[in-house]
């Protein structure tokens, strides 16, 4: 009797055993908990279908779309080990990497660091103001003192358009935080006098931005052509927005200028070399398919190769994740100049930032 239970009881054994080792089973999927900003940023809504095809593409992973209050808060999560990627961009990239505002003081935290992993748009941020004040605020020089609304603290655009307007132009600019939902009510309370908005590959709008162009006519404000010539000499070079196509009433200017800059989803060492692989050529195969749900897609569509090429020039000095090097070395496009990361090449990288800022 006895050896008919142990029987049993080891029969029953290899069969949970088998159960749960079973590939594609719920225990052997790889969790990945995908950061992302609040749910009226724009990494937000193209989150949810480029998580769709990661989870068609990659059934062997669980994917999981995270949304946090900003876009540096998705980022601090990140580095403490609560999620497997970050939505991210090359200026507060930069300032992560140096641990400066609005990471000061946060490094002793730091359980692991994102590496260029995957790029996939860029956005240009803006300023807009009423068309009440188009002979006040005629550029960006006419709002050196004022009160605008920078984009959400916390957002990489937010950052882009400090750095455009107050460390290369040289502008004293006040932030007013306000409700991203209520931006026209606080035009025309003068609560601010402008405020910054951005497009996607210069066509696309964020949903609160869609918002303010519904419930407002809006003014376009230009950086004056000498203030063109900085950002440009400083690497930042202004593009022209899309205008018809971003917007739906006429901005009152012939032209519109963005300060542009790289975003993306960015990985640590934990994730597997493979998997960065894997998940670049699901977003390539489906880059078609991307630029249908959302036009912000279109550039990544026309070169998805080349545009990671362009990604990792806006932030050289930040190391490359072996699945992103991978990628590019198949397709004949890795530079040897770049850095593979390692968790020698990122300390490196982290004190080479820091000294620049010094």
């Amino acid at each position: 009797m006895k050896k008919v239970k142990l029987t049993l009881v080891l029969g029953l054994a290899v069969v949970l055993a088998s159960v749960f080792a079973l590939p594609g089973g719920a225990a052997a999927k790889f969790v990945w908990r995908w950061g992302t900003a609040n749910p009226g940023a724009y990494g937000y809504r193209v989150g949810a279908f480029m998580a769709d095809f990661l989870r068609r593409g990659m059934p062997d992973y669980d994917v999981t779309v995270y949304p946090f209050a900003t876009t540096t808060a998705n980022i601090k999560n990140f580095l403490v080990g609560n999620l497997e990627s970050t939505y991210s961009a090359e200026p507060g990239l930069r300032k992560l990497y140096a641990f400066v505002k609005p990471f000061k003081g946060f490094e002793p935290n730091v359980k692991q660091m994102p590496v260029q992993s995957f790029w996939s748009y860029t956005m240009e941020t803006h300023i807009l103001t009423l068309p009440k004040n188009k002979d006040k605020f005629r550029t960006w020089q006419d709002l050196d003192g004022k009160k605008i609304y920078m984009t959400k603290a916390g957002y990489m655009n937010h950052i882009n358009i400090f750095r455009a307007m107050e460390d290369i132009c040289g502008l004293d600019i006040t932030h007013v935080e306000v409700d991203m939902s209520k931006v026209a009510d606080a035009l025309r309370a003068g609560t601010i006098d402008a405020t910054a908005a951005y497009t996607t590959a210069l066509v696309s709008l964020a949903s609160w931005i869609k918002v303010l162009d519904v419930a407002t006519p809006l003014q376009g404000v230009n950086p004056t052509p000498e203030q063109i010539k900085k950002l440009t000499a400083a690497g930042f070079a202004p593009a022209k927005i899309n205008m018809k196509k971003a917007y739906t009433r006429d901005l009152g200017v012939d032209e519109l200028y963005g300060v542009p800059f790289y975003f993306g989803y960015h990985h640590g060492l934990l994730f597997p070399a493979e998997g960065v692989y894997k998940a670049l050529k699901v977003f390539e195969a489906a880059a078609a398919d991307l630029t249908r749900l959302d036009p912000g897609f279109g550039p990544l569509a026309a070169d998805f190769a080349g545009f990671q090429v362009k990604g990792i020039k806006s932030i050289p000095e930040m190391p490359v994740h072996p699945g992103l090097a991978k990628y590019l070395k198949e397709k004949g496009l890795w530079d040897p100049s770049w850095v593979i990361a390692t968790e020698g090449t990122i300390k490196a990288a982290i004190e080479a930032m820091k000294a620049k800022t010094k």
